[in-house]
């Protein structure tokens, strides 16, 4: 951070300022709110590639791990709901990606950590460009730049579980006697056979998967062009595909089996498997009418395909309530029961389609006194869909839990509908400067029309509905400079906003759903001294959440039953500051340090009524602490470097918190999705040597001291994170 330098954008980076919403860690200090830019060295040179390891260096963030690899991150950015990151809006290069955001935007799909160049994440105040969910805050994904010259860059490690990885990428960019023209081809791939052990019975498996990993590729294409015109012009282009194999479940562990084995994965679950597919593309156009006034246009469209075959229930009873209870069915899951029993497995099929057009005028002007404006006024015309075809099979397990029969059902008789939204959203914005004051008011306006039906719309008989209403978000900043002198910067900020979160079209017209809302409030200062190598952040917030939505993801019986939640506080304390000590003082060995720490108290201000018993939120009083919220959450790390060797250790402790809004360990349904979520301290180490300018070898490890924690008793049972885990590798950089 004490590296790091203001510089003047030219005419060929300005197209920056649309593709990414804070641009570097220096620009940090001049957001009236509280932001955070994670870029190459946070990602690369720790070889991580689960965000939730990255997200643990950023206060006000909580994080409730699923898989132990960040396949399927769920994460809440002060105190909002967590499940399937659904209130936060995931972008990657300032373009929508969750799979369907108005229609279905829990995250089945997140941009990979490993291939990006940075990571930058708003809260607050501070992100009234970025919506739909702006309650929380906004993450956006950067993706590897297009190089100024040639260069070719590859980083390939390995690992423990088989574990796989390799990043590659060359670009360039040439001057022809029509323009500039620039290029990245890249790709990455991720593959491993998993830490989780499936049970192992004496039937020969030939009809199961092998291990309990999975397998991800991903190309990628960017193209951009700089005519020689009178007004700069830049045309980008991206095409992007991910594919993932995972043999992933929804299926944890009862808490007895979980304490003899936590990385055991019963012999029920050997079906489960999710494949998906995602297509992004995208090309925008920026023009610079005068130094003053620019005009950044983007075209997109995203595809999102899953099928995640998993178990739903056994012998007919439902994992979320009986599975891991009832002893015949828990002797099923185990291929130990004495005569035969039903697996059934439900194909999890969906196709999702977003795609729109944005555009985004900027303008600076200085008036007479003065006063200088920073004007912004954008437009976005939306659209996106989820649509189900699923279905069910029917497993007949004998006692020596080999398999008799399946039943396969037809395709799209279960649950099968269509959901579909249509969203034009305008926002406008002026950050007004005069001294050392920024004042920056802005609003968003989000006009929304949703439809949904039950099966292929259009069909006779089908049930369907449409609803469209229009809301207004937005706030205020206002920032003090107190100074900025001689490396010194010391800064004081304010901000209230007002913000929002959809409705999906069926939950809305069928069950009455209310769109979530919210006012936030956050007040902070933060002061550095680059000629000390310190830097720090204090930010305390408040929000008060008004007809909290609870998605059925988060929910039982998978009754479809989405509802408001009632009103729910939360509040807390960002801190964070880092400290070189060897740059300070001159020491040949630099010391780079770092804490963050968040406390936040998230409560339920009204009782919670739920028709799912099932359900996480059920039974939730005023007053109770929702799920998955801790109250204290502390990261910390130190490195070491000296002249080509350096050594990172960090780690993340978190204080207990509750799987249930009841708070009662039991719910009213006793099961194996309620109870606590113990405190746990987890460390993590890296190592590396310059070899060359080129050339760096490095070693990382995972959960150095080997602990046993569970990260979640979603969606049934308890579940591990990693264990300790080592890879080495080699990066090269041509």
């Amino acid at each position: 951070f004490a590296a790091d330098e203001a510089v003047e954008l030219n005419a060929s980076e300005i197209i920056m300022r649309e593709v990414s919403i804070i641009g570097s860690k220096y620009n940090v200090k001049d957001i009236a709110g509280s932001a955070a830019y994670l870029g190459i060295q946070d990602i690369r040179e720790h070889n991580v590639d689960d965000i939730n390891r990255v997200l643990r260096r950023v206060p006000g963030v909580n994080l409730r791990e699923e898989d132990g690899y960040g396949l399927f991150p769920n994460i809440s950015l002060r105190g909002v709901d967590s499940a399937r990151a659904s209130k936060v809006t995931v972008m990657e290069d300032g373009i929508l990606m969750a799979p369907a955001p108005y229609s279905a935007p829990s995250a089945y799909y997140s941009p990979t950590t490993g291939r990006m160049a940075a990571i930058e994440i708003l809260k607050g105040s501070s992100q009234v460009k970025y919506g739909p969910h702006t309650t929380g805050g906004a993450i956006n994904y950067l993706s590897t730049r297009i190089p100024s010259s040639e260069k070719v860059y590859s980083k390939s490690s390995f690992g423990m579980f088989n574990e796989i990885r390799n990043h590659t990428y060359f670009g360039n960019t040439e001057q022809l006697a029509s323009g500039k023209f620039g290029y990245l081809i890249e790709y990455y791939k991720r593959s491993n056979t998993g830490f989780k052990e499936l049970d192992v019975t004496p039937v020969t498996r030939n009809d199961s998967e092998a291990d309990t990993g999975f397998s991800k590729s991903e190309p990628m294409v960017k193209l951009f062009f700089e005519p020689k015109s009178n007004l700069y012009q830049r045309i980008e282009a991206k095409f992007g595909y991910t594919n993932l194999d995972a043999n992933e479940t929804y299926l944890g562990l009862s808490r007895s089996d979980f304490s003899a084995d936590p990385y055991r994965r019963y012999y029920g679950s050997r079906f489960d498997e999710i494949e998906t597919t995602q297509f992004r593309q995208h090309i925008r156009h920026f023009i610079e009418f005068t130094p003053k006034t620019s005009l950044v246009t983007t075209a997109y469209g995203n595809t999102f395909n899953r099928n995640w075959q998993k178990l739903a229930s056994v012998n007919g009873n439902n994992l979320s309530s009986s599975g891991l209870t009832l002893a015949a069915d828990l002797a099923c899951l185990k291929g130990t029961q004495t005569g035969t029993c039903t697996l059934e497995l439900r194909n999890n099929n969906r196709t999702y389609y977003s795609y729109g057009i944005q555009s985004t005028l900027n303008h600076e002007l200085v008036s007479a006194g003065g006063t200088k404006h920073e004007i912004e006024v954008g437009i976005r015309q939306h659209y996106d869909q989820v649509r189900r075809v699923q279905w069910d099979e029917t497993f007949t397990q004998n006692a020596n839990g080999g398999i008799d029969s399946v039943a396969v059902g037809a395709r799209g008789s279960e649950s099968n509908r269509t959901q579909q939204t249509h969203a034009t959203t305008v926002h406008a914005s002026d950050a007004i400067s005069k001294g050392k004051w920024t004042f920056t008011p802005g609003a968003r306006v989000e006009y929304i029309d949703g439809n949904y039906c039950n099966g292929d719309c259009g069909d006779a008989g089908v049930v369907t509905g449409d609803r469209d209403y229009a809301v207004v978000v937005g706030g205020g900043s206002l920032k003090y400079d107190v100074y900025e002198k001689d490396g010194r910067d010391l800064d004081i900020f304010t901000g209230i906003h007002r913000g929002f979160s959809p409705a999906a079209p069926r939950s809305s017209l069928r069950d009455g759903l209310r769109e979530e809302t919210s006012l936030g409030f956050e007040v902070g200062t933060r002061y550095a001294n680059a000629k000390r190598a310190f830097a720090s952040e204090v930010i305390f917030f408040h929000t008060y959440i008004d007809d909290l939505i609870i998605n059925d993801s988060v929910g039982g019986t998978g009754s479809g039953n989405t509802i408001n939640g009632g009103e729910v506080r939360t509040l807390g304390l960002e801190l964070q500051a880092n400290y070189d000590r060897g740059l300070d003082k001159g020491w040949a060995i630099q010391t780079p340090a770092y804490i963050t720490a968040t406390y936040t108290r998230a409560t339920f201000e009204t009782d919670t009524s739920s028709d799912d018993a099932e359900s996480i939120f059920a039974g939730a009083k005023k007053g109770n602490l929702l799920p998955y919220i801790p109250e204290l959450t502390l990261s910390f790390g130190l490195g070491l470097i000296f002249q080509k060797w350096s050594a990172n250790i960090d780690a993340n402790y978190q204080t207990e918190s509750f799987a249930d809004g009841a708070n009662t360990g039991a719910g009213p349904n006793v099961n194996q999705r309620f109870g606590k979520i113990d405190s746990r301290l987890v460390m993590d180490a890296a190592l590396g040597y310059q070899w060359s300018n080129k050339v760096r070898m490095f070693t990382s490890f995972k959960n150095i001291t080997s602990e046993e924690y569970i990260v979640s008793r979603q969606p049934h049972g308890a579940r591990p994170g990693m264990p300790f885990n080592m890879m080495a590798g080699l990066e090269f950089d041509l």
